[in-house]
């Protein structure tokens, strides 16, 4: 495994052991390669609307990362994260990203009857609030706040992590 950053390796930390993993607009995968190479987590899940981005992870995943006696599976989605047709399950992680587009993945899974997670990590890149203060507003999600207090410094600003858990 390699060094992720403090923001990473405390969403890695946050992560449910013996569930799945979500990464959805993962970049460059650190955090679900991560996840992989543990062996925690059964099934790790790469989302990403960029194809070019989940080509490249994927690529490097089977060069690099790939392990045939690994107790994990890795899966690989090129699509926006809202037209996921699969159950959500496990931990559900949403970073780097605004607000608006977190709100909007989970509002359509949750449309669609998908969202099953066990937890969400949350970590936009802007309006945590906003996205903190949909979620007390709107019951039907059926999760709670569990944290008021994850922050990390990245990059000369202050990154919260919005933390909830299914009721």
């Amino acid at each position: 495994m390699f060094k992720l950053s403090p923001r990473m390796q405390l969403i890695y930390d946050l992560l449910l052991p013996g569930k799945p993993v979500w990464d959805f607009c993962c970049d460059h995968g650190y955090l679900g390669l991560n996840a992989y190479e543990s062996g925690l987590f059964p099934e790790v899940y790469f989302v990403d609307k960029v194809e070019q981005i989940i080509a490249r992870l994927k690529k490097r995943f089977d060069e690099e990362y790939y392990r045939a006696e690994s107790p994990s599976q890795a899966y690989f989605f090129s699509q926006m994260g809202e037209r996921v047709e699969q159950p959500l399950r496990g931990s559900i992680v949403i970073a780097g990203v605004g607000a608006f587009t977190i709100f909007k993945i989970l509002q359509e899974m949750n449309k669609k009857g998908l969202l099953h997670a066990e937890r969400l990590i949350l970590c936009p890149q802007r309006d945590e609030e906003k996205l903190r203060e949909f979620f007390l507003q709107n019951h039907n999600f059926g999760y709670r706040l569990c944290n008021e207090h994850y922050e990390v410094e990245e990059r000369g600003r202050t990154r919260k992590l919005l933390i909830f858990d299914k009721n």
